[in-house]
């Protein structure tokens, strides 16, 4: 019977751990589609409060193929940029403790401009219906709220 018990212990353990590369294949899965931005805040390194920058990216629409392609529906420009998108995983290692950190590096073409923009930020959420991107420039922070339509 302990034999029995043990053994049913093991194949537990086996089948609900988790490898890394079956984390980050969830983690693409979910970042698949459409994605609109909700919210946009941006601030700046030293400042007290950060600014609400919403009205800057009214409409706009981020699309995420499974062929790692991805668009960009920019509304006030009344055009699409076409990228690419990768996800990047970091390992942190705390007290004997791993812990994955997920970013988006997401690169769109400007042919109006002739001027590529990127858009790299780590994941803080991400779920069915929400994400959360954190991005930084040379000046400040980026906090970017998306939920998918």
């Amino acid at each position: 019977m302990k034999q029995y018990l043990l053994l049913a212990t093991l194949l537990t353990i086996l089948m609900t751990s988790c490898s890394k590369e079956a984390i980050i294949r969830r983690k693409e899965d979910r970042l698949i589609g459409a994605w609109e931005f909700d919210k946009v805040f941006y601030k700046a390194d030293n400042a007290l409060f950060r600014d609400n920058i919403t009205h800057e990216y009214a409409n706009d629409i981020i699309h995420f193929y499974p062929d790692y392609t991805a668009s960009y529906d920019d509304y006030s420009l009344r055009t699409i940029f076409d990228g690419e998108w990768t996800l990047i995983v970091d390992e942190d290692y705390y007290d004997g403790d791993n812990d994955l950190e997920f970013f988006v590096d997401a690169m769109f073409y400007d042919f109006v401009n002739g001027e590529d923009f990127y858009m790299f930020g780590s994941i803080d959420r991400l779920n069915r219906n929400k994400m959360r991107l954190e991005a930084s420039d040379r000046r400040g922070t980026y906090t970017f709220k998306l939920r998918r339509l």
